[in-house]
């Protein structure tokens, strides 16, 4: 059928319609061609059902000639990683002895502002870069050191935010499963750490996310979490600790787990007192990298009102 005929075909399929259905009016906004999407009729014209067009030939013949797409069982990448993030919502699937979650993504060809802006705006793609070299890596392999282009889906970065806050997202690692294309069933798994992740500071929009290849014995920022507050004096009766430093960074040896958090033991802390590198508790496994100086590196310091003045003491400051 040539293109003439498709066209006087859909203007007398146009014109049947505006008779018995004046109030049908096509949809004018974006949809993302999946599955539902495609099988939805009023995804294309606004108020129709399914049952409309088994009822009414001129709507059938209206759709076949107007929206080719509408039934047809096609998947983009956006679904597949809807169906794949389905799967790893069991928490049985993020079970991993180093405590490493998963994460999956695919290589792109995009590159530049525009084709970015369509990954991130129509598809829901985060796009980012590989980077960073593995000497546990055989040194031929072209994983091993090279740039790879990837693209992550929104609702797998924006999950892990979720569960971990902005700032330690980035201090988690991850196994990334990348693909090549829909048809890329193993895909290749890098093991990374978020790094340079760019958003916008009010809206939940992701922007890049870029990842650093990790190995055993590469630094990795660990956030630093106070416990044993309620042995300190100073802050019982209303101190606080102003942080300088709210992550530390540390080597993780081969096979020891990495650490959610490393403690800082707060008992004992008094007015004014500095807290330093000593007072952080790690793990059999790990330590502090060779760029944290035990010198320099601050935790934070204890300010407050003089919380080693005992009850009778302030009452008398009252009085006077």
């Amino acid at each position: 059928m040539t293109s003439r005929a498709v066209s006087i075909l859909g203007k007398n399929a146009v014109s049947r319609l505006s008779n018995s259905r004046p109030n049908l009016r096509p949809f004018m906004g974006s949809f993302s061609t999946n599955v539902n999407s495609l099988n939805d009729p009023s995804t294309f014209v606004t108020g129709v059902t399914t049952d409309d067009i088994k009822n009414d030939p001129a709507l059938a013949e209206y759709f076949a000639v107007n929206f080719p797409e509408y039934g047809k069982e096609v998947q983009t990448p956006v679904s597949t990683e809807t169906d794949a993030d389905a799967e790893l919502e069991d928490e049985d699937d993020f079970d991993s002895p180093l405590n490493i979650r998963l994460l999956s993504g695919y290589k792109r060809s995009e590159e530049g502002s525009q084709p970015c802006y369509r990954l991130r705006d129509h598809h829901q793609l985060v796009p980012g870069i590989i980077y960073g070299s593995d000497p546990t890596q055989n040194i031929l392999s072209i994983h091993a050191s090279s740039k790879i282009l990837v693209k992550t889906p929104w609702e797998q970065i924006q999950r892990e935010m979720d569960l971990f806050t902005y700032h330690n997202f980035e201090s988690r690692v991850y196994d990334l499963t990348v693909f090549e294309d829909d048809d890329d069933e193993e895909g290749v798994v890098h093991r990374v750490t978020p790094a340079n992740v760019q958003h916008h500071p009010v809206q939940q929009k992701i922007y890049c996310c870029n990842y650093l290849r990790y190995f055993p014995g590469r630094p990795v920022n660990i956030p630093i979490e106070y416990i044993n507050e309620e042995e300190s004096a100073a802050l019982k009766r209303g101190g606080f600790v102003v942080p300088q430093s709210r992550h530390v960074s540390c080597i993780v040896e081969d096979g020891v787990p990495i650490p959610e958090s490393i403690e800082m033991d707060s008992t004992g802390l008094r007015l004014k007192e500095v807290i330093r590198l000593d007072r952080l508790i790690f793990p059999e496994g790990v330590k502090a990298s060779k760029r944290v100086k035990e010198d320099r590196f601050l935790v934070g310091t204890v300010f407050g009102r003089n919380a080693d003045a005992g009850p009778e003491e302030e009452e008398e400051g009252v009085e006077e």
